[in-house]
């Protein structure tokens, strides 16, 4: 490529659309692999972005996407997450954790729905270059995991100290 000349639309759109959705699944995957556990922060991701989609489905129920109510009640999980956490009680482990695996389970189809909502262009791609980006952000998620897992070999405890993080079981000083 010469100066002056343009990238290929598809190959930008492909970065812009992988380069984000990398990022997130590498954040899970080494908060999962080093604290065996996903940071409110990222759960309280997926609420506002499942909220929002969810109303945006009744506001705009024309629109083709996720008006289905099991389509409602999937982008609702994170919103009952939130509301039973919040309601009660008790400290309830089992709803805690079956409330989250569902969570975990429905952001890739709580992402679609939101980027099909926005017009995204990662729907003009090729089928090829769509399960591209889909195979390389799994597999950034699954190395981020690595990574956390086996923070002993690439960080020390002063490192997650040194950010305001909590040290992992495994890290060393």
């Amino acid at each position: 490529m010469t100066t002056g000349q343009r990238s290929d639309p598809r190959i930008r759109t492909f970065v812009l659309v992988s380069t984000p959705a990398a990022l997130a699944a590498w954040q899970v995957g080494f908060e999962l692999g080093a604290f065996d556990v996903i940071a409110y922060r990222r759960i309280f991701a997926v609420f506002v972005v499942s909220t929002v989609v969810l109303i945006a489905t009744f506001i705009a129920p024309d629109s083709g996407f996720a008006t289905t109510t099991w389509s409602r009640l999937i982008l609702s999980l994170p919103l009952v997450y939130i509301a039973a956490d919040v309601t009660l009680l008790t400290d309830s482990r089992f709803i805690t954790t079956l409330l989250s695996g569902a969570i975990l389970l429905t952001s890739p189809y709580i992402v679609w729905v939101a980027a099909r909502l926005m017009g995204f262009e990662f729907f003009t791609l090729e089928r090829r270059e769509q399960v591209g980006a889909i195979i390389l952000v799994m597999g950034i998620g699954i190395l981020g995991w690595y990574v956390g897992h086996s923070n002993n070999h690439f960080l020390t405890c002063r490192d997650f100290v040194r950010m305001g993080d909590f040290k992992p079981a495994n890290c060393v000083d």
